[in-house]
């Protein structure tokens, strides 16, 4: 193997790894370890104490994901495949939760992977949505915990975009589906594979 191929390798392999962590971080439903029996319990044995860190983490792990990506990209010299794939192709509009009570309609744009990739990469903030649901349990002694179920879907504001006041709603499962379910993997698997 040349250096470039042990470097698209080393990157790629960077890319699977973040594209998994982001994954199980951003659809991760901690209502699973709730059991309903009593408060106390679900404080204990829940991930509840851990929001704060799912939170970072998700955001934290998307850059990390969109980094390594482009780089990959970039050094296998497939960006015009990554310029003609669309992250949010099947769903262009859904609802979020926006807090704990209400829920509003987003709009998903038809920008391309790279587009993401460098709107990510130049954010100046990436806000968390909730976009999932939250379960609120309510116990016999009178006590209510709210469970977040999953965290897909962020706001992202780029320094591109700046001149506008542009933001835009990014879903985290798609962003990932579109570099593996593409033909993109597959094209680097074979770059690596020689």
């Amino acid at each position: 193997m040349t250096k470039e191929i042990l470097l698209i390798a080393r990157w790629h392999g960077r890319v699977i790894e973040a594209g998994t962590r982001l994954l199980s971080t951003a659809t991760f439903d901690n209502s699973r370890f709730a059991t309903g029996r009593n408060a106390l319990e679900d404080d204990i044995f829940s991930f509840a104490d851990l929001e704060e860190e799912a939170l970072v983490q998700v955001i934290d792990v998307l850059h990390d994901f969109c980094f390594f990506l482009r780089k990959v990209i970039e050094r296998a010299g497939v960006v015009d495949l990554a310029k003609s794939l669309v992250p949010h192709l099947e769903t262009r509009a859904t609802l979020v939760h926006d807090g704990r009570t209400t829920e509003r309609a987003i709009e998903l744009n038809d920008k391309s992977l790279w587009w993401w990739l460098g709107r990510v990469i130049h954010s100046e903030s990436v806000y968390l949505l909730d976009g999932g649901q939250t379960s609120t349990l309510s116990y016999a002694d009178g006590k209510t915990r709210d469970f977040t179920v999953s965290r897909e879907y962020v706001l992202v504001a780029s320094d591109f975009d700046r001149e506008h006041g542009a933001d835009y709603v990014l879903h985290i499962p798609s962003l990932v589906r579109c570099f593996v379910s593409s033909g993109l993997r597959s094209r680097i698997d074979r770059i690596i594979a020689g």
